[in-house]
């Protein structure tokens, strides 16, 4: 029999991920919602002890009881949390099981290798192979769980030359995504939202804006910059160094402020690409028209990845004149 403590930490975080999804619908990315719905139900059962008790109550022993351990929380109330937060901000649960399969499925197939090796230094290479495998495959998971298409013609013409492949995504949400970076594996995706909500040369401004980070290679350097302090904590954790894993918890959030400190540098880095390479005052008024004016103050934009509109159309058109016509928002 699991302690109290450990069981509600396995029950409560379902139903808590589907009311917190409702009360951040159309406030937070619900993307956003998901992942973290899913990593606090992971990082709970660890605090509270719930995996270490399923360990226990485990008919066998050793290496074997914790990998079945953990495989049970990331089958059983990891999934449920996430289809439940998903479910909150009104995400499509098919697509999302599927999107928890691709991401997580390779994860658990690594870890169900524990056993065999000794140590835990195949925890540092899994996660290594599996993120570097989930950063570079982008280009060819998300068409499995999206429905894609090629450029018509006429949005070729439209679209002009970006030096990398675009696709088109079916979802009526206008966003842009800069996917892959191993080079002739990296694809620009635009959605059919995007398509119908920009007119051509807004529309350019921001696929350009996507080829930017592909130009500057910022996939690779936000894939490192996760590394750099994931990768360290998961080594001293399986080593059993006094503290690691306490300490790694409490650095997480300066980590994750460092990180999108830097998510909006490349932002910036990528609008003036796209400003150099089309205009710039096209880009700010497409970002207005998908972004919606900045909301918010000091604190929020700390916790944002991405700079806020104002921020952006001053650099963009000198003046700091905001454009007009703004929409919901969505991240570019």
């Amino acid at each position: 029999m699991l302690p109290l403590v450990a069981t509600l930490s396995l029950a409560v975080p379902t139903p808590l991920a589907f009311l917190s999804g409702r009360a951040a619908r159309r406030r937070l990315p619900p993307v956003l919602v998901v992942l973290v719905a899913g990593a606090a139900t992971a990082l709970l059962a660890t605090v509270t002890g719930a995996t270490a008790a399923l360990e226990a109550a485990l008919p066998v022993g050793g290496e074997v009881a914790t990998t079945l351990a953990t495989l049970l929380v990331f089958v059983g109330p990891v999934p449920a949390a996430v289809l439940a937060a998903a479910l909150g901000v009104g995400l499509d649960l098919r697509l999302v099981a599927r999107g928890y399969v691709a991401v997580v499925g390779p994860a658990l197939v690594a870890l169900s290798t524990a056993p065999l090796f000794p140590g835990g230094w195949w925890l540092v290479a899994g996660v290594t192979a599996v993120g570097t495998g989930v950063a570079a495959g982008t280009p060819y998971l998300l068409p499995r769980v999206v429905p894609t298409r090629e450029l018509t013609s006429a949005e070729r013409a439209a679209l002009g030359e970006l030096g990398v492949p675009v696709r088109v995504l079916s979802s009526a949400r206008p966003n842009a995504l800069a996917a892959g970076f191993v080079p002739g594996a990296r694809v620009v995706f635009l959605t059919e939202g995007l398509l119908a909500r920009l007119p051509p040369a807004e529309l350019r401004a921001v696929a350009a804006h996507e080829a930017g980070h592909h130009y500057h290679r910022h996939v690779a350097l936000r894939l490192g910059a996760v590394a750099v302090f994931v990768l360290p904590w998961l080594a001293a954790t399986a080593e059993g160094v006094p503290g690691a894993f306490l300490a790694g918890c409490l650095l997480a959030g300066p980590w994750t402020l460092g990180l999108f400190r830097l998510m909006r540098h490349t932002e910036l880095v990528a609008d003036r690409y796209a400003a150099e390479s089309t205009d710039g005052a096209a880009l700010a008024r497409g970002l207005a028209r998908l972004t919606g004016p900045s909301h918010g103050g000091p604190l929020r934009r700390l916790f944002s990845p991405h700079p806020p509109l104002d921020e952006r159309t001053a650099r963009l058109t000198g003046d700091g004149g905001a454009p007009v016509e703004t929409g919901a928002n969505q991240p570019i």
